[in-house]
């Protein structure tokens, strides 16, 4: 069992360097010692729930870390969901401030709760009391609510305590190393399990986190020449690819591609050019990884989602999904303001998604259960039309998603980027030698405006919504 005193952590590497940016270094010291002064002005919140709109800035890493202190709970809520679904979620949740970053606040409208600018905790002043209305905590060692959306209508809150994502990091730093001298580019949102995961690498190891500039994409320039890991999704590791970033950047000790289906094609173009390719499948639901292939291993195995990080923490079902337990496992769903823990009595937790493990026990994930749908009397699972259309070398993204059809029951589509102009004749004839006719998508659609950059994965549902809803009352 891990400790969760974080405060060991610090003392432990006090002279190393923890936060880099562009601008400044700074170490565990100092932002230990910043972590106590945003404390004292934060007392009135000590064991509230609170609400955090995160971006990568130090303010926000430096107030995760007080709010920690004070045993808080936090919710993580993201900067791209309009005000209304932030403030219903935060009204469900009963929290009892919400604090963001400047260029937000002019999106707030009217709310019960306090509004906080991140970058004026320093104005607070704790001898004023506050009128809050004390929400009752989930449980002791609760510190996380994060939302996901999964494929539910609405978004799931699951409950992480500090044990459940300094364990993750512990075995992830175990597996990928990353130590003092090292430095993680925060290259994912604060708001997913995967980008704080990266702050809690940092902190269980000694190593350091780099903070991109914010006044540019961080994949559209040359990496600093200090980070040595990244953490992408296959979305920014074909851009990455396409720019050639990463072939001249020399000191790169690993590379972790996660955060859904990966296609092979870039895969093996990873792996033809020497780079340190780490494969993962994770959920928010396990505080981020929970397979992934460690280094040296072979092209077969960096196709698949890897080996368990601890033992003894995955299994396939008889009906072939995915079912987790373990220390780095969640406490359970947030509902009304009480905990659901869908375990059963051996404490898996049933993920839904679809795997099979290789003869050398390395993970396969093939999809999701509830994706599936059925045309012409055919099982249709939308991942492996994807992989398809992925490896026709045409596209840059795919999502397949089906559509009612009466002569069928449903038939797919594909939304698709193509990587230049209209390949749309060329993708047909390339599925027609790889697929059966049912599975070749009846149209393909560019993806709607503003969908592709909004999160770290396209939310199958509204492109459900948007092709049933808004395109059909166009045709």
């Amino acid at each position: 069992m891990f400790s969760t005193n974080i405060q060991d952590r610090f003392h432990n590497y006090l002279s190393y360097p923890l936060i880099k940016s562009q601008y400044q270094v700074l170490s565990f010291k100092e932002i230990w010692d910043l972590s106590d002064r945003y404390a004292k002005h934060l007392l009135n919140y000590e064991g509230c729930r609170v609400a955090l709109l995160p971006v990568p800035f130090i303010e926000t890493l430096i107030l995760i870390n007080s709010l920690i202190k004070l045993h808080a709970e936090i919710a993580l809520f993201s900067l791209h969901e309009p005000w209304e679904t932030i403030s219903k979620n935060m009204e469900e949740l009963k929290v009892q401030a919400l604090f963001c970053p400047d260029e937000y606040l002019k999106k707030i409208s009217d709310t019960p709760v306090s509004v906080i600018s991140i970058k004026e905790i320093d104005k607070l002043n704790p001898s004023i009391p506050l009128k809050i209305k004390n929400t009752k905590r989930i449980c002791e060692n609760s510190v996380f609510i994060i939302m996901t959306s999964g494929s539910s209508a609405s978004p799931k809150k699951v409950v992480l305590t500090l044990d459940n994502v300094l364990t993750n990091a512990h075995y992830s730093n175990r597996n990928l190393p990353f130590q003092y001298g090292d430095t993680w580019l925060m290259s994912l949102p604060l708001f997913h399990v995967s980008g704080l995961s990266t702050w809690f690498r940092a902190i269980e190891s000694g190593g350091s986190v780099y903070l991109p500039d914010k006044s540019h994409r961080w994949w559209e320039i040359d990496l600093p020449t200090e980070i040595t890991h990244i953490s992408v999704v296959s979305t920014i590791m074909k851009r990455l690819l396409d720019r050639k970033h990463l072939s001249s950047h020399s000191g790169m000790k690993g590379i972790l591609l996660g955060g859904g289906p990966i296609p092979g094609g870039i895969v093996r173009a990873c792996y033809s050019m020497g780079l340190p390719l780490y494969t993962t499948y994770g959920l928010t639901e396990m505080a981020s990884q929970t397979t992934t292939t460690s280094a040296n291993d072979t092209l077969e195995h960096l196709l698949t989602a890897g080996k368990p990080l601890i033992p003894n923490t995955v299994q396939i079902e008889k009906d072939g999904t995915i079912s987790v337990r373990g220390q780095c496992r969640f406490l359970g769903y947030l509902i009304d303001n009480e905990i659901n823990q869908p375990f059963d009595k051996e404490g898996w937790f049933n993920t839904k998604d679809l795997g099979e493990w290789t003869s050398d026990n390395y993970l396969c994930i093939s999809g999701r259960k509830d994706n599936v749908f059925i045309c012409g009397g055919e099982n249709i699972q939308p991942e492996e039309i994807e992989n398809f259309i992925m490896s026709s070398g045409y596209v840059d993204k795919a999502v397949v998603i089906p559509v009612k059809d009466e002569e069928f029951g449903h038939i797919p589509v594909a939304f698709i980027k193509f990587n230049e102009g209209n390949m749309e004749k060329q993708l047909n004839n390339y599925l027609k030698e790889k697929v059966s006719g049912l599975k070749i998508p009846r149209a393909f659609y560019p993806f709607p405006e503003g969908f592709e950059e909004k999160n770290i994965k396209i939310l199958r549902k509204e492109l459900n919504y948007w092709i049933n809803h808004i395109q059909k009352e166009k045709d």
